[in-house]
């Protein structure tokens, strides 16, 4: 982007933060500045100031703060170019040279906009019709009243005269394509409408303009569902369908949940219960988050209790947890199976919805809850190997958390309940070889520490026979090494997934895994003496399985009683 800071300075010399924050908000003078009911959360009593000496808001109540440019970009959801533009048109000023590229694709999404408008328009006036009796039978059957009808400008595509509707009002045949409004036929390069005998929903950008459509097909047609193709101003993983309503609903104070369907988003965003928004048939992406973020810091998705539902919870926390950061999170909760939101609310009303939210688990507690069901960990039976499988499974999704201070918190957290339930299997357990009394998580191995570890490593790669003695102990440690991690992941990979490999055949699978030189090195000859004095035949492979396992036991637990020690 070109636009300089000399630029920016030069808009806001020509403009006055108070005049453009004042067609939104009533400002009155106070103590030398102008204040008013802040627009960005439910307040009765003013804390949202406007100083036009410094040129900048800021609200005290929910800390929403900047310049003329954040505040276009937060109130009406524009891209950093839209606001400069607009402003730009404001102010008399012309854009910069090299952003006529940037002004040219909005002159695009601009007209984008206008033919969606006027084909929704279209739409709308067709519900009315003879044409559209059905869909405006199946719409008032799902309860939704005149008003909400007309609130989400619910309509009805006819199997045609969209087309011939659009060209008369002047639109060209390319936009009316490029819209996504019309197909060509690939056997006679006819132009027929894209949506026909379908009821609309249409879909609005962050100001509430029309910049795509999904329909509800009212026969037996497949696909049931069908959205606009992508357009230059229509791009599904950057939208979700009522944000525009939201955004107001949250401001008053409402709870933000995401849900599956255009019509839960009605259903929710009329009973005054919540906030809705959806995704449009696809999972959850990176754009779509950072938009639930501006609507809440802890947004609530909705699932379905069954095991599609389950798996789709599982997906959505695995994509969220690289984007999360301090006061950016998501809940989750689960809905009865079978029944969406809309159904809850049909048939229970708005105070079982709002106990369903009230429930929303922390998105740790469920990915720990979904992820010990994979495992099975509620089997007492269940091997300890496959514990061992699931907290590696556990930090590995920690670990994809990028913001630092974030990744460090979530990490603390899982070690406390890794911890804790070590120490309530073995309340209720044998005392095993390799489960120790402690083996807590050890950290920032020392040189000593370090070499010992390694050989706990080397040992169980000789003896692959011992490895569910001691997954759990082996899972507990963190070498601190990206390469010596990696390589006890993929043991115990191999060794959950073949349990009968012996010593040569899973070298071989750790070699070919991309292990070779650390491999080398661990079993190079500073290491075969250390363990050979311990064990008395290390470099000839015969190894004493009985004495191996008094050595990882010692082994063990000295680590542990080190790490009690801080050393």
């Amino acid at each position: 982007m070109a636009v300089t800071p000399a630029f920016i300075d030069e808009l806001r010399n020509r403009l006055t933060l108070s005049d453009l924050v004042g067609q939104r908000v009533k400002l009155v003078p106070k103590g030398g500045r102008l204040a008013g009911l802040c627009p960005f959360h439910n307040e009765k009593t003013a804390s949202f100031y406007v100083n036009d000496t410094e040129g900048f808001y800021h609200c005290f109540g929910c800390g929403a703060n900047g310049d003329m440019i954040s505040w276009l970009r937060e109130i009406d959801g524009l891209e950093f170019i839209e606001a400069v533009h607009q402003l730009c048109e404001m102010a008399g000023l012309p854009l910069p040279e090299n952003d006529r590229a940037s002004d040219f694709a909005a002159q695009q999404r601009k007209a984008t906009v206008d033919v969606c408008e006027a084909a929704a328009r279209f739409f709308v006036s067709q519900l009315h019709t003879k044409k559209g009796a059905v869909a405006l039978h199946y719409i008032r059957q799902r309860g939704l009243s005149d008003d909400v009808i007309v609130n989400f400008r619910l309509g009805y595509a006819p199997r045609s005269g969209l087309f011939a509707h659009l060209q008369q009002r002047e639109f060209s045949t390319e936009l009316i394509k490029s819209a996504g409004l019309v197909g060509v036929s690939d056997r006679d390069g006819s132009v027929y409408d894209y949506f026909r005998d379908r009821l609309i929903f249409p879909i609005e950008d962050p100001r509430g303009q029309v910049i795509g459509f999904g329909a509800r097909a009212l026969g037996e047609v497949k696909p049931k569902y069908l959205n606009s193709p992508e357009s230059p101003s229509f791009v599904k993983k950057s939208v979700l369908y009522g944000w525009s309503r939201a955004r107001k609903a949250a401001r008053r104070g409402l709870p933000v949940i995401v849900v599956e369907g255009y019509m839960d988003v009605i259903a929710v965003s009329s009973s005054g219960v919540a906030a809705a928004v959806a995704p449009l048939g696809t999972a959850l992406g990176e754009d779509q988050f950072r938009l639930l973020w501006k609507l809440s810091n802890d947004p609530v998705l909705c699932f379905d209790g069954d095991k599609a539902g389950q798996i789709a919870a599982q997906r959505a926390i695995e994509r969220v947890l690289p984007l999360l950061e301090p006061g950016r999170s998501v809940r989750l909760a689960v809905l009865p199976e079978g029944q969406d939101p809309d159904d809850i609310l049909r048939q229970k009303g708005p105070d079982w919805l709002r106990r369903i939210l009230s429930s929303a688990t922390g998105l740790l507690d469920s990915l720990w809850a979904s992820k010990a069901a994979d495992y099975h960990l509620d089997n007492p039976r269940t091997q300890a190997g496959a514990k061992a499988a699931f907290w590696q499974d556990m930090r590995g999704l920690v670990r994809s958390i990028t913001h630092h201070q974030t990744r460090s918190a979530w990490a603390d957290d899982l070690e406390r309940r890794i911890t804790a339930m070590r120490g309530v299997t073995r309340a209720g357990g044998s005392n095993r070889p390799g489960q120790m009394t402690a083996v807590p998580l050890m950290r920032r191995p020392k040189t000593g520490r370090h070499v010992q570890i390694k050989a706990v490593l080397v040992l169980l790669i000789r003896t692959p026979a011992l490895f569910s003695d001691y997954a759990e102990a082996l899972a507990m440690l963190d070498f601190n090494d990206e390469g010596l991690e990696a390589l006890k992941n993929a043991l115990i990979d191999r060794l959950m997934n073949a349990p009968d490999l012996d010593a040569a055949a899973l070298r071989h699978h750790l070699t070919t895994d991309g292990h070779a030189e650390l491999l080398s090195q661990l079993f190079g000859t500073d290491m075969s003496a250390r363990l050979g004095r311990l064990l008395g035949a290390m470099d000839t492979g015969e190894v004493n399985v009985a004495r191996v396992r008094v050595v990882l036991d010692e082994m063990i637990e000295r680590l542990a009683r080190n790490h009690r020690r801080g050393l």
